[in-house]
């Protein structure tokens, strides 16, 4: 896999449906330490989090980021250390439940039998010699009228809360790397 300049959720899920974006600017000269920390940020640190995820009927005990990844049966599709990395999940078949992705080439290509493909990208870049910008976003592309029409309904609800999800994971990440 070559991932181009522009990104690993460009090259693997370059059309969407739905995304959002947001970034952080942490105040810490070590872009390798900050991407560890990201990897592996220990999400119980929020009570906002703990909160939402407990409403949702989330996973209890995984909480940190790569246990809670792979209790969802989320993959870690790919890794630039320490540009960025992909997590990443598709739907489809039986109760359109979520499956895991056997091999990166799998995702990029039509899945047969997918309504969703939903990836999860973090990004990191060295400002100058105290500060990394952490940016993560999240893409949605759904396969189909039927698959946008349901969808739409269920992102116009969980949007606020997957943000502010997404702003605690930055917050957690600049406190941490800035402690």
């Amino acid at each position: 896999m070559s991932a181009p300049p522009s990104g690993l959720l460009d090259y693997y899920l370059p059309r969407y449906t739905f995304a959002h974006r947001y970034r952080t600017v942490v105040h810490c000269g070590d872009i390798g330490r900050v991407y560890d920390i990201a990897r592996n940020v220990d999400l119980s640190q929020s009570r906002a989090i703990v909160l939402l995820f407990r409403l949702r009927g989330l996973p209890r005990g995984c909480w940190r980021a790569r246990a809670f990844c792979s209790a969802m049966h989320w993959t870690e599709l790919a890794q630039r250390r320490p540009a960025e990395f992909l997590v990443a999940y598709w739907r489809g078949g039986d109760g359109n439940r979520i499956r895991r992705i056997d091999h990166a080439a799998q995702f990029r290509d039509a899945l047969p039998g997918a309504s969703q493909k939903v990836g999860f990208a973090f990004r990191f870049r060295q400002l100058d010699a105290g500060r990394v910008e952490v940016a993560t976003e999240t893409r949605v592309l759904c396969i189909g009228a039927r698959s946008r029409l349901a969808f739409f309904g269920y992102w116009w609800l969980i949007k606020p809360f997957s943000g502010l999800v997404r702003k605690e994971i930055l917050r957690l990440i600049r406190r941490e790397a800035e402690s």
